[in-house]
């Protein structure tokens, strides 16, 4: 996938995440979505959080099609869409930039004083050293692997990510709690690996930059000269004719050999200007040719090869940091909402009164952990009667559910125990049972904080160690965090 396919799969990841009420893409769609892409792809076969290749295909099909298909759908959905949005640089502001070194590597390349050309007058050796410098290290950066942490995005990229997201959320007061959800969503996953390209691209940038640069100096070269002659001389404090003729020699040895040039080597003492005038001044030309030559050598083509060695691994770095990011909890959410069949679950409920409100919620655990299309039927245990019902209950399936309120204190001699108790209830027709604990906090939402529920949540699992397979929360759809399942 390019960096636009996975723009559209983390938009419609963000989507559906932010919008767990189902306001702007409702469930039988998600799951329509789903049935039609998921080419067999089943919840059991999705392991650990990183993309492999299977998945990452169902997750661009499945973008692809609720794209087609939202072409028509209502207004908020387009508009929702429409604001899901990255950092991204433009190509016009990198051609501007690019003339603008152009025009002023041609402005700071001067020939010398009057009609001479000073060898060590240009700035061609500061150059030659600073690009010299800068492509090693653009070399390192592009050929060496990249850490985990370079690939999600980098320090850099995840400091501006969330610094402009907090400044972007901060002046959007108006905006709808389920749209602020959505775009807060998008930008903690797509906004960092948009940095993470900008960086990337920007080192093109540069590279093309510094080879105008070069181009603009070697135009100015000859179109200097062409109005005027010129004459080669050099004078140095720091040189004698000796050090002089190595030193050229060495600088325009790759120039020569490619270009087929000879090193006037010969001229270099009559060309040696002291006391204010050079014995015999050389003509000027063959070294313009040279110097033109190296800069074409050491920086223009090295800097373009950079370029297009950075242009090609920015897709790939891109895709590769987009791939570890946690995916397996909503791929496994996905798969699991077109799964289950006509698969009864009991759901025994420990000392609360079942509402539809509560069962809406249920419910949707219910089909979060054991299939979209599994269904619900609810028992509920008195407070007090624990160790009767699990004397006189009897087993329909192997995959059962027991349903606590979140904010109960677990005990042991009575949580724990009947728990335990079911269990071996279970184990008595079945050798393999499913038992998860769900936790119901639908009168916690709004008041309890994410740190206080998530507290409670492992103080229950804990609890139940060694004996329930999973502990999953549930909260009504609107409150601000929904906990995955943990083992």
């Amino acid at each position: 996938m390019d960096w636009n396919d996975w723009q559209r799969v983390l938009k419609w990841r963000a989507l559906e995440e932010g919008d767990a009420d189902g306001m702007l893409v409702g469930a039988e769609r998600r799951r329509s979505a789903t049935a039609h892409t998921r080419a067999g792809l089943a919840s059991e076969e999705v392991k650990g959080d990183a993309l492999d290749e299977r998945s990452e295909s169902f997750l661009h099909k499945r973008s692809e099609w609720l794209e087609r298909e939202a072409i028509g759908w209502r207004g908020d959905l387009i508009r929702v869409l429409g604001q899901l949005r990255v950092p991204q640089g433009r190509w016009a502001w990198a051609v501007a930039g690019w003339i603008a070194v152009l025009i002023v590597g041609y402005g700071v390349t001067d020939l010398g004083q009057t009609s001479e050309f000073n060898l060590l007058a240009l700035p061609l050796v500061g150059l030659l050293a600073w690009n010299a410098i800068v492509i090693i290290l653009g070399l390192l950066c592009e050929v060496l692997p990249a850490s985990s942490k370079a690939r999600r995005g980098g320090w850099l990229a995840e400091f501006l990510a969330h610094g402009v997201s907090r400044a972007g959320a901060d002046a959007k007061p108006e905006e709808k709690p389920a749209d602020a959800a959505v775009r807060a969503r998008f930008e903690t996953l797509a906004w960092p690996l948009a940095w993470r390209r900008l960086q990337m691209r920007l080192r093109m940038w540069l590279h093309v930059a510094a080879a105008m640069l070069a181009i603009g100096g070697a135009t100015a070269l000859y179109a200097r000269g062409w109005s005027h002659e010129y004459r080669a001389v050099w004078e140095s404090t720091l040189l004698d004719e000796g050090h002089a003729r190595s030193f050229f020699e060495t600088l325009f040895k790759p120039a020569s050999s490619v270009l087929g040039t000879p090193v006037p080597l010969e001229q270099i003492p009559g060309m040696h200007r002291t006391g204010g005038k050079a014995a015999q001044p050389a003509p000027a030309l063959p070294w313009i040719h040279l110097y033109a030559g190296t800069l074409l050598v050491l920086v223009i083509v090295p800097r373009l090869l950079l370029a297009g060695l950075g242009l090609l691994r920015c897709g790939g770095a891109v895709a590769s940091s987009a791939r570890i990011l946690p995916w397996g909890n909503y791929l496994r959410g996905l798969l699991r909402a077109v799964e289950g069949g006509d698969e009864r679950i009991q759901v025994l409920v420990h000392a609360i009164e079942p509402t539809a409100e509560h069962r809406d919620v249920w419910d949707r655990g219910v089909r979060e952990r054991f299939g979209g299309m599994a269904r619900a039927e609810y028992l509920r245990i008195p407070a007090g009667d624990e160790d009767e019902f699990a004397a006189a209950w009897q087993p329909d399936s192997a995959n059962l559910m027991m349903l606590f309120n979140l904010a109960t204190t677990p005990e042991a001699e009575v949580q724990r125990r009947l728990v335990s108790d079911v269990r071996q209830r279970l184990l008595t027709k079945h050798a393999e049972p499913e038992l998860v604990v769900l936790l119901d906090g639908t009168s916690l939402a709004g008041r309890w904080s994410p740190e206080k529920v998530a507290g409670r949540e492992q103080l229950w699992t804990r609890m139940v160690e060694g004996l329930a397979s999973d502990v999953i929360v549930a909260v009504r759809k609107e409150s601000p965090r929904t906990l995955p399942a943990v083992s």
